[in-house]
């Protein structure tokens, strides 16, 4: 039979399923598809010279018939043959032109000659196609199935087995036909269909599982199901619970049986289908479960974890030291013992089907959990800029920290486990997979911040030797400002000052030293107006305060109980530190002002928290009245020349407290801070040799602090010529941060 050049269809299986419904409108039509329309040429064998072998001897027995065929037999018949050719193309432009117009003619319709099983479609939109097969085969959805089991019979309708004539996949194949985008393909369609037709089959869906559903209500509460063995860890050892088989009605077959009528168009409307009890048996047998013990024996080692995550090279913040580089940084390894392994093996069916161990990945992604705190190394924040009304408003600098990758390296431990199954080497060690720790402060995340409730404080200062000129207290408003505490931090004062030294910015200020103040004592002297200043700013935003010591006598430019002195000597160290109970970053602002009469403000900013702060207390008990005395024949003073060495201050005990609510009333801190202020007479050094009249007043000792008040060892006195860099200000309950010498 000879096949048609401009047929592009082939005769297909039909399938009862379509993966989608444009496969299956492509699979409905391919399955219609007939013999070509141009076969019947073969009954007609002038219509061309390509005649199949067969027939060629019974055209050269008849001469003419040959000459029709071969013209060198007959030189009259070439030109004859070639018009006839010129002819048969010129048909054949015709024929088409005529389908390719037909086509247009029908570019959204079904094209003449299509019909759906016995429906004729031609002509007819996708919608309209849709609501006429609707109607025309809605008898697909009427009748039953009567399903008789040993339990008893019950019957399900074909409405229920979801059962009916799937429309839009007989629409689309109707559709498709001489619309495939093949022009010549298309044509040989369009003729084809208008000449003889074309058939699409009648398609049929049925939803398997609303068939099952209805099939396990009727025999599934008579299945004694198989218990699949297990295995179970009991004081440390892995034991077997055998397995045990089952019977039941076997609902897929019957499913199966059922599906496979009802697709069919010609299914009866009452069918018959059933089921016998069949033995069930378990998905695990004991077998199983003993080669899957056998398994989990080879996983129950040490398993050691290498971590290899050095930070990244970077350039210290101007109050840190060097970050370490990679060479800096030994890898460090961790020891996962056999017991704690064996206690994360669980046992399932495995994608492949197997039963066997298997890592909880739980349990290792909780393990990793409690070691990446040990190991991470924290991301440094940039520094907060702000703009010109002081509201932070952009970023500069900052890295990222290295921490545990935990989903990684949890994949990576339980393939390892796996791997020892197949026969891995039980010695090898697990590279912990590493993974970036971003700073939490971006520009975006500066977007409505606001300053945290009364999170702001300003302390005046005179500029002079006793604070380095005012350096002592500028240098750490510069270091402060930017610098971003996260939520759970904990800030501490000194470590944000980093190293104390001249390079850094500091000079010689301050200190008392042996009861007496030295105005030059030591570097940094005159820092503790900065870190007062940060300790009320904190205690006003109702922020956790963690350490706070009060100076050794009171200054009267701090607030009444609540100042704050830092101090190191190397030994002995006290700092303030406040923690950032509150769920959002907190930016700290800092700035001073010039002149000889300068400030420095600090200012708290993050996200509203909505908490108020009320103090109480602040009252001096216990007074000693200071006196004031003159001492002469000061050598360093020339006759008549005057210094104040001391200034008189009294002595008092007080306390402050602070109770901070949330927005609901709820009390989060109450702080109750004891300050006990030793008395500092007076001494106004004058030089020259005392008035007759007049006997010089003897310098006073040291003051003795209160019984049970700390006393830490007081710094050194400066050497001479080198100044000793000591630290910070004046030592708590020893010495205070030093005054100007004439103004407070």
């Amino acid at each position: 039979m000879t096949t048609d050049e401009l047929d592009p269809f082939e005769p297909k299986e039909q399938s009862k399923n379509a993966a989608t419904k444009r496969s299956a409108a492509q699979s409905a039509l391919h399955e219609s598809s007939g013999p070509a329309l141009l076969e019947s040429s073969e009954q007609e064998p002038d219509s061309t010279e390509s005649a199949s072998a067969s027939v060629a001897p019974e055209r050269l027995r008849n001469p003419v018939v040959a000459a029709r065929f071969h013209p060198s037999l007959d030189p009259r018949t070439g030109a004859f043959a070639l018009a006839f050719a010129v002819g048969a193309i010129a048909s054949l432009f015709l024929v088409a032109a005529v389908a390719f117009g037909l086509s247009s003619g029908y570019s959204s319709r079904v094209i003449p000659g299509v019909h759906v099983g016995s429906v004729d479609v031609s002509g007819l939109s996708r919608d309209e196609v849709i609501a006429k097969l609707q109607t025309a085969y809605a008898y697909l959805s009427q009748g039953q199935v009567t399903v008789t089991t040993p339990v008893g019979a019950a019957t399900i309708t074909y409405q229920q087995a979801g059962r009916g004539p799937d429309v839009e996949v007989m629409a689309d194949a109707a559709i498709l036909v001489g619309h495939t985008g093949n022009p010549i393909g298309d044509a040989a369609s369009i003729i084809r269909s208008s000449l003889a037709g074309q058939p699409v089959p009648v398609v049929v869906h049925v939803d398997p599982m609303a068939l099952a559903t209805r099939i396990h209500q009727l025999v599934g509460t008579s299945v004694l199901p198989p218990q699949d063995a297990q295995v179970t860890l009991k004081g440390g050892t892995l034991a077997l619970a055998p397995s045990t088989g089952g019977s039941g009605i076997d609902e897929l077959a019957i499913s199966t049986e059922i599906i496979d009528k009802l697709t069919q168009p010609d299914a009866p409307a009452d069918l018959q289908a059933g089921g016998t009890y069949v033995t069930l048996n378990p998905q695990v047998s004991d077998k199983n479960a003993q080669d899957a013990i056998a398994a989990a024996q080879k996983m129950v080692v040490n398993v050691a974890l290498v971590w290899n995550g050095a930070p990244p090279a970077q350039s210290p913040a101007p109050s840190q030291s060097a970050a370490p580089t990679q060479s800096q940084t030994p890898p460090k390894t961790f020891t996962i013992d056999a017991q704690t392994i064996r206690g994360w093996i669980v046992f399932g069916t495995k994608p492949d089907g197997s039963y066997g161990p298997a890592a909880d990945p739980a349990l290792v992604q909780a393990y990793l959990s409690v070691l990446s705190p040990k190991v991470e190394i924290a991301a440094v924040e940039p520094k907060v800029i702000p703009d010109s009304s002081g509201a932070p408003a952009g970023v500069k600098g900052g890295n990222d920290g290295t921490g545990i990758d935990v989903a990684a390296t949890a994949q990576a431990i339980e393939a390892y486990l796996d791997s020892l199954v197949s026969g891995g080497n039980p010695g090898s060690t697990i590279a912990i997979v590493t993974a970036p720790i971003h700073p939490r402060m971006t520009v975006e995340s500066l977007t409505g911040m606001v300053k945290i409730g009364k999170g702001s404080w300003t302390t005046t200062f005179f500029p002079d030797v006793s604070n380095g000129n005012g350096a002592n207290i500028r240098t750490p408003a510069k270091l402060l400002n930017g610098q971003v505490v996260g939520p759970g931090q904990q800030f501490s004062f000194l470590q944000a000052m980093g190293t104390i030294d001249v390079a850094h910015g500091w000079a010689m200020g301050g200190v008392i030293q042996g009861g007496k103040s030295n105005h030059t004592g030591a570097i940094g002297g005159g820092v503790c107006s900065a870190s007062t200043t940060m300790f009320n700013a904190a205690a006003r935003a109702g922020l956790q305060i963690d350490e706070r010591h009060a100076h050794f006598y009171y200054i009267n430019r701090y607030p009444i109980g609540l100042d704050a002195t830092v101090y190191s000597n190397g030994v002995e160290t006290w700092d303030l530190k406040w923690t950032n109970d509150t769920p959002y970053p907190i930016v700290i602002i800092a700035r001073t002002t010039p002149g000889s009469r300068s400030t420095i403000t600090i200012e708290l900013w993050s996200r509203p928290i909505d908490r108020t702060v009320a103090f109480t207390g602040q009252v001096k008990a216990n007074i000693a009245t200071a006196t004031d005395g003159k001492q002469y024949g000061v050598s360093t003073l020339k006759p008549g020349q005057q210094n104040r060495a001391e200034y008189p201050t009294d002595g008092f005990d007080t306390s402050a407290t602070r109770t901070v609510k949330d927005s609901s009333g709820n009390v989060i801190h109450t702080d109750t801070w004891k300050s006990h202020y030793t008395k500092v007479d007076g001494i106004l050094q004058i030089g020259g040799s005392a008035p007759p009249s007049q006997t010089p007043t003897p310098s006073p000792g040291a003051p003795t602090p209160s019984p049970g008040e700390p006393t830490p060892t007081p710094a050194p006195p400066a050497p001479t010529p080198t100044p000793a860099p000591v630290v910070t200000s004046a030592p708590p309950a020893v010495a205070p941060a030093p005054r100007r010498r004439k103004v407070r």
